[in-house]
């Protein structure tokens, strides 16, 4: 198997070994099969409407799973990934030419990443304008009313 931190990602769909919507125990079964060091957070989202807490498996502190009702609805590349997203995007590349490669891509004030119609976000550099982070997610997420009743 290829190195997680160099396998490539694909909108809609995850990483070469861990897909989007997968079973939480699956992927944690997947992590220790493949002896792949991680660590868990609890996000409790107390407060919430509705009130579900989030899972978060962080790998090597460059790949973040986002699971809720243990399902897997989100992906944070960052760090030391060395993965490419399926239309050539990657971390160090300049933001200008991502706007080339993906027309869609539109700078989002409230959140502060540029979003795009095909499920990801990539957050810039401020200091150089380079992709910093890219997060691939369901599709379910780009409308919040069906995103929050997680029945995905």
């Amino acid at each position: 198997m290829k190195n997680i931190l160099e396998q490539n990602v694909t909108y809609l769909d995850g990483l070469e070994s861990i897909k989007l919507y997968s079973n939480y125990d699956n992927v944690i079964k997947f992590l220790k099969d493949n002896n792949i060091s991680y660590n868990y957070e609890f996000w409790p989202n107390t407060g919430c409407t509705p009130e579900v807490p989030w899972k978060v498996l962080r790998i090597q502190k460059s790949i973040s799973l986002f699971f809720a009702k243990d399902k897997l609805w989100k992906i944070l590349l960052e760090n030391d990934y060395k993965g490419t997203l399926n239309n050539g995007l990657k971390l160090g590349m300049s933001v200008d030419d991502a706007l080339k490669i993906d027309s869609s891509l539109k700078y989002d004030d409230w959140e502060e990443v540029y979003t795009s119609d095909n499920c990801y976000d990539i957050e810039d550099n401020l200091d150089d304008n380079t992709i910093l982070s890219i997060s691939v997610y369901i599709k379910e997420i780009l409308d919040e009313e069906t995103f929050y009743k997680y029945e995905w």
